[in-house]
């Protein structure tokens, strides 16, 4: 599910989350997606209109994912 792979949605969880936990209330913050389409962060950031100011901070607080497997990072 890519929407779980953005950088949005897991800062989103993050504001939440503060132990490795995740009871259904970290996700409270999480906008639900129509998850027939893949979904990036900037077409995310574009539909929720956030500004350069937020996008950066968003992009500084989380690390680019894996989606490779390789284990290598």
């Amino acid at each position: 599910m890519t929407y779980m792979s953005t950088k949005f949605f897991r800062f989103l969880v993050l504001l939440l989350k503060s132990t490795q936990h995740a009871p259904k209330k970290v996700y409270s913050l999480v906008p639900l997606q129509d998850f027939s389409e893949p979904w990036t962060d900037e077409k995310l950031y574009a539909k929720y209109a956030l500004t350069v100011d937020e996008i950066a901070f968003i992009e500084s607080m989380i690390r680019p994912m894996d989606l490779g497997g390789s284990g290598d990072e």
